[in-house]
């Protein structure tokens, strides 16, 4: 995964960050511009022209590309189009590639709270959320915070949300909250209580694209 981009800059990126107070309003709206116009982040551009340094910039490319693509999972309905191409824009020559995806799209989902996701996260408290086949692999190998890791540990599939939550002290919409990322990630299924066995709802194609 390299980033993500619009050519809408005021959705990538409404504000101005602290990094970029300093450097003449005409510069930034001549990077706004150029994202416009080809999809070149701004701080890309920016760095380019040896108004900020390398390091940084890559690090709001990360962080604004993640949040921008985070309003993906809470949309009621996307659209994805394809296009195959032999070589990517120059752009991104000096962008660092993550090769860990399940990292970056996890980066993604961080972004999210509760309010955002509507009645996406209005899992029955009860149910039980259980690894998928390769989860309990694809989990050990991810950059966990503290407190998802904890989380995730209780996955056994025999605990319910609600004993997860009671058994780590958690608020049952922080609890819902975090499983969201797992869910959404095709880490774990939620089985309905009393029914171990049978086939889970899945959660749709996003897990699948970030790995393919």
């Amino acid at each position: 995964m390299i980033l993500a981009t619009t050519r809408d800059p005021e959705l990538y990126c409404p504000e101005t960050p602290s990094t970029l107070v300093n450097i003449e309003d005409e510069k930034v709206e001549q990077a706004r511009q150029e994202q416009r116009e080809s999809g070149r982040p701004l701080f890309v551009t920016l760095t380019e022209e040896h108004l900020i340094d390398l390091e940084p910039a890559m690090q709001l490319v990360q962080h604004y590309g993640q949040r921008l693509f985070a309003q993906l999972w809470c949309a009621p309905r996307v659209r994805f189009t394809f296009e195959q191409s032999s070589e990517l824009p120059s752009y991104v020559d000096r962008i660092p590639t993550d090769d860990d995806v399940d990292h970056w799209a996890l980066g993604t989902l961080r972004f999210i709270q509760h309010q955002d996701l509507g009645t996406q996260a209005e899992y029955d408290p009860a149910s039980i959320p259980a690894y998928t086949r390769d989860g309990f692999d694809r989990v050990r190998r991810m950059r966990l915070t503290a407190a998802e890791a904890q989380f995730a540990s209780h996955f056994n599939g025999v605990r319910s949300i609600a004993q997860i939550a009671k058994n780590l002290r958690l608020d049952l919409k922080f609890a819902r909250l975090t499983l969201f990322r797992f869910l959404a990630l095709e880490i774990v299924e939620c089985w309905p209580p009393g029914t171990v066995g049978a086939k889970p709802k899945r959660r749709g194609f996003f897990g699948r694209i970030f790995r393919a």
